[in-house]
């Protein structure tokens, strides 16, 4: 993405300002509508990450063509990995929902048991973002690319603790408060919330990525 450039010759920020939030709500619209089949959010997903990590490195041409780029080169893997991952998620949260059931009925066991499979929910959605970011950056096996995930995720775990802090903020968060408290801003929830998350996500693992990626000399 180029920065605009005055009449004078210098930048505006303005104006780059105006281009990122058009790109965002761009991207925000095509990782809706690509991601409406449901098993297609994976490779959607990863389409939104690597158009963000693209822009965050000043790099490609237009958002749409890197989009549906990414989209077309990831969308078989990313398929069976966000069908593979809802199918965790939905076998976690029966186990929850069962677990919270018991739990109110008086078993105090299953209070444990129900913080046990809250921590492993997180964990999924720790991982689930770690995949998808690797799968937008690298070409690699299903194996692999989980494989690789689950290694950044112990190479840098305050990182990944970061990287858990601001989606849960971006995503859960700060969307309860602006529809508890101000509801008139929780549209902006709506048009920006998942490619502003991407966004900052996007400065993390950039900077995680470059410890594997050859610079030209």
């Amino acid at each position: 993405m180029g920065t605009f450039t005055s009449a004078d010759g210098n930048d505006s920020p303005i104006l780059a300002a105006g281009e990122m939030i058009f790109n965002f709500m761009v991207l925000n619209v095509l990782w809706v509508l690509c991601s409406l089949p449901v098993v297609t959010i994976g490779a959607s997903t990863s389409a939104m990450n690597y158009t963000l990590i693209k822009l965050r490195n000043d790099e490609g041409d237009s958002v749409v063509r890197m989009f549906f780029r990414s989209l077309g080169q990831n969308v078989r893997q990313g398929t069976i990995l966000s069908t593979g991952m809802a199918a965790i998620l939905i076998v976690l949260a029966a186990f929850f929902i069962q677990a919270i059931g018991n739990a109110n009925a008086g078993h105090a066991v299953y209070v444990v048991i129900s913080v046990i499979v809250l921590l492993l929910i997180f964990v999924w959605l720790l991982l689930f973002i770690y995949i998808f970011m690797v799968l937008a950056r690298f070409d690699n096996p299903i194996g692999r690319t989980v494989t690789n995930a689950v290694y950044l995720i112990c190479l840098e775990p305050f990182r990944a603790a970061k990287v858990f802090f601001i989606a849960v903020m971006m995503l859960l968060f700060i969307p309860l408060f602006l529809f508890m408290y101000f509801p008139f801003g929780f549209p902006m929830v709506i048009f920006f919330g998942i490619p502003v998350t991407g966004w900052l996500l996007s400065k993390e693992f950039n900077e995680l990525f470059a410890r594997f990626i050859e610079t030209p000399q």
